[in-house]
């Protein structure tokens, strides 16, 4: 993906610009492609969304933060690129639901039988549940990170990650003192 940076990015004539955003996406762009395979599970879409991404990144290039920081601003941009994302898929999956009245059978993700009920369980949590918990599990972000992401106070964040995994162990019926193994959502990708 960062070996095709954008030919507009050619028409840009100040050097130093492009050097840094060419570094940008190089450093980047594969953390970015993870983060969008976990949730969409569709190359084509997430190379689009990490395309976006960059794009957006570019288009707020003055409020490009200290290197420190630019992956949680950039996990920031592509959360809500993705909620975009999910949005019109939602809206067009509701449309082909109601037209052809029946599921394909073979849609969706083969799980491995140990995960499955945690997996559902997920999915029957709202999205912004769904959300906090993949980005603890999944991108192994702090709750300092996450609050940057999310434009909220770090005890924001703690306090609306304790709900989730409350809603969540409420979900598989577990007792509030049992705490369910998480680290299934740890899984690498391939990239």
């Amino acid at each position: 993906l960062h070996d095709a940076l954008p030919i507009w990015l050619a028409l840009v004539s100040n050097e130093e610009t492009r050097t840094e955003y060419a570094r940008l996406v190089s450093e980047h762009s594969k953390a970015l492609l993870r983060y969008s395979l976990r949730r969409l599970n569709d190359a084509t879409s997430c190379e689009d969304v990490v395309a976006e991404t960059f794009l957006i990144a570019w288009r707020r290039w003055d409020d490009l933060p200290t290197p420190d920081k630019e992956l949680s601003w950039l996990y920031g941009i592509a959360f809500r690129v993705l909620s975009n994302h999910r949005r019109s898929r939602d809206r067009r999956d509701r449309l082909h639901a109601r037209l052809s009245f029946e599921r394909d059978p073979t849609e969706g993700d083969v799980i491995d039988v140990d995960t499955e009920p945690i997996l559902r369980a997920i999915d029957e949590l709202r999205i912004s549940e769904r959300e906090l918990l993949e980005f603890v599990y999944w991108e192994r972000l702090s709750y300092r990170e996450i609050a940057v992401i999310l434009g909220v106070s770090e005890n924001a964040v703690g306090i609306r990650i304790n709900r989730a995994k409350r809603n969540l162990k409420t979900v598989l019926g577990l007792p509030q003192d049992v705490i369910p193994n998480l680290t299934i959502l740890r899984g690498e990708v391939e990239s």
